[in-house]
């Protein structure tokens, strides 16, 4: 009888882990995919932002240069 108990909590016990590690691989890729699309999005920008900016938008120059102050400028 020991030992069967000792079996189901060893089970509840990998369950309770592969619950937890299944959650943060979610997690994780999830805030991944976020950024991905958010950087994806910027770059879908900046060609209308150069446009802008040819036409004489100093709005559109701010938000170029924002996007070297952060990193994205490919």
């Amino acid at each position: 009888m020991e030992n069967t108990n000792q079996k189901q909590e060893t089970l509840a016990l990998i369950n309770r882990l592969a619950e937890l590690a299944y959650d943060n691989g979610f997690t994780d890729g999830f805030d991944v995919g976020k950024q991905v699309g958010f950087v994806a999005g910027v770059l879908s920008l900046k060609s209308a932002l150069s446009s802008g900016v040819r036409h004489g938008s100093s709005e559109c120059g701010k938000a170029l240069e924002s996007f070297k102050r952060i990193g994205i400028d490919e």
